[in-house]
């Protein structure tokens, strides 16, 4: 990516929190996004942005990627 920006799915998940928080570590703009209610996730990284998406639609996903 040319931007350096990861978009990680799944990231409200106990797996997918843990990656945004290793990439955060790494340096790496992390976007990142789960159908979850926010207050639903396992865990929320401040340093990430943080987008509530179904990615089953594709305008969501057009957003996730904006």
């Amino acid at each position: 990516m040319d931007d350096g920006l990861v978009v990680v799915a799944g990231a409200g998940g106990f797996i997918g929190g843990w990656l945004v928080g290793a990439l955060l570590e790494d340096g790496v703009r992390v976007r990142a996004v789960d159908v979850k209610p926010a207050d639903e996730w396992h865990q929320m990284f401040a340093d990430a942005e943080n987008l509530v998406l179904d990615l089953r639609l594709a305008d969501a996903c057009n957003c996730a990627l904006q």
